[in-house]
């Protein structure tokens, strides 16, 4: 531990730097540094307290928001909650203004230098580059060659995580190069520490991240030069990904598609989107998707995350890519060693911004300084694969078996020095005051008219425990904001009134919905009804148990069980009793194992919520994080709650989605749904009992409540109940919204809605289809006469497959595209 000094800042009680690190908020003569000292008035006369309050805050915010990061456990993830630290970093505008202009000379020598490698290599020929770091790379891309030459930039994206050494100086620590990931967690961190610290926020000169985020959508759409409205679209490896909230907030940023790599077809050069109304064109691509596994054809074979061609369609120029592929191959950390030299040869300019000191084992001098000073140096791996090993906590042994493996491979070992990393202040709630925290920051830029504009922020992360020799969020770390201080306030961002071009018309076209999108928000609508029916039907069991009628007709509550464990798709013995039955039906509800039953259904749901994040608004990812814990291993289901929050659930998307193409699936998904419910109601309770000449008023009036169509039913026939007009309210009306030709009659608008231009013969066949299940609801005979137990499970049946041959008709149509008529006729 540290020992304190005789004194401390006032308003930092406690607060002491660490020995031989920079700390941003204490000076070594024990005063405050400027920024943090106007920054802690700005906390009020209790700042302790204000802290404390902006860390609750900013925990709830990220609770409320669903912000989450997947943890990788084995061959798996599960959703943790974001960390991050409400006390921001404060970044002065000097300190930042020197920064910048390191950081965009970094950028700009990385691009040329990539351009060169998958170019015309002058560098690899002059020997300026050494041939054993760029082509004995793994992650050099041979398939890539000459993509270097195109116009554009290569590196679009670049990410630098820098640190503080010692003396206050930046340095370098790790340059990103490929497919630079945080950004939308940084864009994400900066709202929710400005409404946990409102008044210091609005009080602190702080530069706003408005104009960098509007500048890169701009950016991104003029990497294509050839179309006037290109379509974007970000590339993500899918929900496990770590990061794949950070990918769907991202792309609600930008407001483009979220896709993977089967959403993707690249045919003829050029690639294109699958949507529901057929291939769309795809001319640029922000890419979260490692370069080695994007394209299974002519990188990684073993991919599944790629898109077959996609190489072939970067060369011909027809997709542009952001960033460009192959940027991995100068990620090793031995290239730092070489940075200088280059950047004096490409740019002739010294490097602005320093790297820690790094020796290649590929070269004898540096070999041998390596072997000399394994006990003061952080060994790595020249081309990753392996953890790094510091040399200082390593045994007189281990250094010995690492120096001989060093020199059995010399090439593929590097040396670099150990940079103490400079502290923040930074909240611990076990203690409940700030402490010094090492850590580093992650600063972006973005290519734009012609030069890197850097984003005045960044992602900073700490380690908790204080150790910086591992700072990563998948170790414990966590995050905070970045506040990069202006010389005055600002009170509005740059080119704010400025107005926007139209959107493209072709962009919000209903038949461009992408087919995964329509996929999921399908199978939303299915499992929001599904669930909600079964928690329903649970929760009405027990009154239904209750009822003095059930000891007259206790065969009805009998049936009632029965049903509930065939909509769970789970076997009834056949003489069971009514307790057995009962009891049967809710231990299938919460097993998971049980594929059909409401704790499954329940844990679909969440997954399809998560999966169509993208068209939902914020107020239903909050819905989705409260369900989460009902499904949980363990957990026992509560139907009132689950009926509860899917309610909420519901009006949310009834009332914010906007009625395009996407909800249309939504809505077909729910009233297929229903309609099957409906059938399954009148098989298992109405055609139940074929011994018995007709059902009882009780049957028909459990039927009805089960239904939620009891009220409804009473105030329409005035509480006289016989089945004729039972079955005519729950088969044939047309205004029951619980009844089967309802749903048949809004079955056919949405269909008559979608888009057909894809296969024009199916789709008639499609809506024929459904035109015969509001037919067969309008002519079934039931005012007349009962048609009786027979007739009405040969009815439900036919409907019940009807139902079936439409969902397998518009996946077949929409999602696989199985079912297409390339001639068009």
């Amino acid at each position: 531990m540290p020992t304190a000094p005789a004194s401390a800042p006032p308003v930092l009680p406690g607060y002491f730097g660490q020995p031989g690190r920079y700390d941003e908020a204490v000076a070594p003569d024990r005063t405050l540094r400027p920024a943090w000292a106007q920054f802690l008035k700005t906390l009020g006369p209790d700042p302790v307290a204000a802290l404390r309050a902006a860390g609750d805050h900013a925990r709830r915010a990220i609770v409320e928001q669903d912000v989450s990061l997947n943890i990788y456990s084995g061959e798996g993830s599960a959703a943790a909650a974001w960390p991050l630290d409400a006390v921001p970093l404060l970044l002065d505008a000097a300190d930042w203004s020197a920064l910048t202009a390191g950081l965009r000379q970094r950028a700009q020598l990385f691009n040329a230098l990539l351009k060169d490698l998958y170019g015309p290599q002058r560098l690899l020929r002059a020997g300026a580059l050494p041939a054993a770091l760029a082509m004995a790379n793994p992650h050099y891309l041979r398939a890539c060659a000459e993509l270097g030459r195109s116009r554009q930039p290569f590196l679009h994206l670049y990410a630098a995580d820098i640190a503080r050494s010692p003396d206050g100086r930046w340095w370098v620590i790790q340059d990103r190069l490929d497919a630079p990931s945080g950004l939308g967690y940084a864009l994400q961190n900066r709202l929710i520490v400005r409404q946990a610290l409102p008044a210091a926020f609005g009080q602190t000169p702080v530069r706003r991240l408005y104009q960098f985020s509007r500048d890169l959508r701009t950016s991104l759409d003029r990497l294509h030069a050839r179309s006037d409205s290109p379509r974007l679209v970000l590339l993500s490896p899918g929900p496990a990904n770590e990061s794949y909230y950070e990918h769907t907030y991202l792309a609600r940023h930008l407001g483009c598609p979220l896709v993977e790599g089967g959403d993707l077809l690249a045919r003829d050069h050029q690639v294109y989107l699958r949507t529901v109304g057929g291939l769309r064109k795809v001319d640029v691509i922000l890419r979260r998707i490692d370069s080695d596994f994007c394209d299974p054809l002519e990188l990684d074979p073993r991919s599944l995350l790629g898109v077959p061609g996609l190489v072939h369609a970067a060369h011909a120029g027809r997709v542009a890519l952001s960033n460009q592929l192959g940027g991995r191959a100068l990620e090793t950390t031995a290239l730092l060693s070489f940075l200088a030299p280059l950047c004096r040869r490409v740019l002739e300019q010294d490097l602005l911004l320093p790297n820690a000191a790094t020796w290649w084992g590929g070269q004898p001098e540096a070999l041998a300084y390596i072997l000399d000073n394994l006990h003061g140096l952080v060994l790595k791996p020249t081309f990753g694969g392996q953890p790094a090993r510091y040399g200082a906590v390593l045994s007189a042994a281990e250094r010995g078996a690492l120096a001989d493996r060093i020199r059995a491979q010399p090439s593929a070992w590097c040396g670099q020095e150990r940079v103490l990393l400079g502290t923040t202040p930074a909240w611990d709630p076990a203690a409940d005051a700030l402490r010094p925290a090492p850590f580093v920051t992650r600063v972006y830029l973005a290519w734009h008219e012609g030069d890197y504009h850097v984003m005045p922020g960044g992602l900073t992360r700490f380690n908790p425990s204080g150790e910086d020799a591992s700072v990563t969020l998948q170790g414990g770390s966590i995050s905070k904001d970045t506040w990069v201080l202006a010389p005055e306030a600002q009170t509005d961002a740059p080119g704010l009134h400025q107005v926007l071009s139209a959107p493209a018309s072709a962009q919000r076209h209903g038949a461009a919905t992408p087919s995964r999108l329509a996929d999921n928000l399908y199978w939303l609508g299915r499992y929001l009804e599904r669930t909600g029916q079964l928690s329903r039907l649970l929760e009405k069991l027990d009154p239904l148990l209750r009822d003095e009628i059930t000891a007259l007709d206790p065969r009805v509550a009998a049936d009632a069980a029965r049903l509930l464990l065939t909509l769970q798709d789970a076997p009834a013995p056949a003489r069971a009793g009514l307790d057995e039955l009962v009891a049967l039906a809710r231990r299938t509800a919460a097993d998971r194992r049980q594929p059909g039953g409401l704790v499954s259904n329940l844990l679909r749901l969440s997954r399809n919520l998560d999966l169509a994040k993208i068209r939902l608004p914020p107020e239903a990812w909050e819905i989705a994080r409260l369900l989460r814990p009902l499904g949980a291993e363990g957990a026992s289901p509560l139907p009132a709650a689950i009926r509860e929050h899917l309610v909420t659930l519901d009006g949310i998307v009834s009332e914010t989605l906007i009625h395009d193409t996407g909800w249309r699936f939504l809505e077909i998904g729910r009233r297929l749904e229903r309609a099957a419910h409906v059938l399954h109601l009148l098989r298992g309770l109405l055609g139940a009992a074929p011994d018995v000449p007709g059902p009882s008023e009780f049957r028909l009036q459990s039927c009805l409540h089960l239904a939620d169509s009891l009220f409804t039913y009473r105030a329409n026939f005035h509480g006289a109940i016989h089945p004729g007009g039972v079955l005519a309210w729950l088969v044939a009306e047309p205004e029951n919204p619980r009844g089967l030709r309802y749903q048949a009659d809004r079955l056919g608008e949405h269909l008559a809605a979608l888009p057909d231009e894809l296969a024009p013969r199916p789709v008639e066949q499609l809506r024929t289809a459904a035109f015969r299940l509001v037919s067969a609801a309008r002519l079934f005979e039931c005012e007349s006469e009962n048609p009786g137990p027979t007739r009405l499970i040969a009815f439900a049946d036919e409907q019940l497959a009807l139902l079936a041959d439409l969902n397998a008709r518009l996946a077949r149509i929409y999602f696989a595209h199985s079912d297409t008529d390339p001639t068009g006729a």
